[in-house]
């Protein structure tokens, strides 16, 4: 009886198929590249709460999950801050940097409409031939990795009336599986789906 506690934590942790890097103790904290400019004035004002993300995700390291269910965990690669509090931020700032809203991590006093966002996925996707293929070691085949991004966006009014509902998807070409690389694609990809909510956030321009 004595064995049964580590045996039991050694399954646990080879049936996730979960990887930890240990190589090295000093840890690199990441964040998503953003716009460096201020809300414009006499823009809305849009409240964005914490986003919802997949359980995977739910960690303060950079997650690499794969779209066929494998997660490597990176030890010595961390988010600045949460992940659930990062991507509305990033969002937040793209949007403010176009013009289409003044961006609020909590509730506005003045009139204002809410943005909830919910990650349906943040992996990713190994393509060849159109069908997705098994996990490959990076350096032993051909590299057709993409960083995928899916999104969904609710905008309501602040009594919670919808105005929309949109799911939007971005990808990156990666050119190898390492966190740098990844979250670079990933804020590529918040910035391009960014510009898509922004468009639906403005008004229409009218027509001559």
């Amino acid at each position: 009886m004595k064995f049964a506690a580590p045996f039991l934590a050694l399954s646990i942790l080879l049936s996730g198929c979960i990887i930890f890097d240990k190589k090295s103790e000093a840890v690199t904290f990441h964040q998503f590249a953003t716009p460096a400019s201020l809300p414009r004035p006499n823009t809305e004002t849009l409240y964005l709460p914490r986003a919802l993300i997949p359980a995977a995700l739910r960690r303060p390291n950079v997650v690499l999950l794969d779209d066929n269910g494998w997660v490597r965990v990176e030890d010595a690669h961390r988010w600045l801050a949460p992940l659930d509090r990062a991507i509305p931020e990033a969002v937040g700032r793209h949007l403010a940097a176009r013009g289409a809203v003044t961006a609020s991590a909590q509730v506005p006093m003045e009139t204002h409409r809410v943005l909830l966002l919910n990650v349906e996925r943040m992996e990713i996707s190994t393509a060849a031939k159109g069908k997705s293929a098994l996990f490959s070691i990076p350096g032993l085949a051909a590299n057709n990795d993409v960083a995928l991004l899916v999104l969904t966006g609710r905008l309501e009014q602040a009594d919670g009336t919808l105005v929309f509902t949109r799911t939007l998807t971005a990808t990156r070409a990666l050119r190898e599986r390492t966190p740098a690389e990844y979250v670079q694609a990933q804020s590529n990809n918040l910035a391009d789906l960014s510009a898509q909510l922004s468009a639906l956030l403005l008004p229409p321009v009218p027509s001559k």
